[in-house]
């Protein structure tokens, strides 16, 4: 422990530690709020660390996610062909029962030859088209 003398200098204590030079007084209070700075700019990188991890994630979960809606968007799109698909040869299949129907010989033919002409289509469309 140091102490000030009358003329204002500092000087040992009695029973300071031996080897201490005179003026060599440790301001605890600087001390401490020099550790409390670096404690403090320590857990700031730590915090700037996290939220750089956290915006990586985010960013990984966005990309997940709009990869995962281009997917649902490609099932939607192949359901809508299949069930255009199936309505034209459902479609097909009654004017077939309808031609079967009929009793005029011309007619039965006529509508079998444009019927057939149709099952063609349908079988040249391409998978992915939906139209038609």
């Amino acid at each position: 422990m140091h102490t000030l003398s009358p003329t204002g200098r500092r000087s040992a204590a009695p029973g300071a530690a031996p080897g201490a030079v005179p003026g060599d007084v440790v301001d605890l209070r600087r001390y401490r709020l020099a550790r409390l700075i670096r404690d403090a700019g320590r857990q700031q990188g730590e915090l700037a660390r996290m939220m750089r991890q956290s915006a990586q994630e985010r960013t990984q979960l966005a990309e997940a996610l709009q990869g995962a809606q281009r997917h649902l968007a490609s099932i939607a799109d192949n359901y809508k062909v299949l069930l255009v698909r199936l309505k034209r040869e459902k479609d097909f299949r009654d004017a077939c029962q309808e031609a079967a129907e009929l009793e005029d010989l011309d007619e039965m033919i006529r509508r079998r030859d444009a019927l057939a002409l149709e099952l063609e289509a349908i079988r040249r469309t391409p998978r992915g088209a939906a139209g038609a």
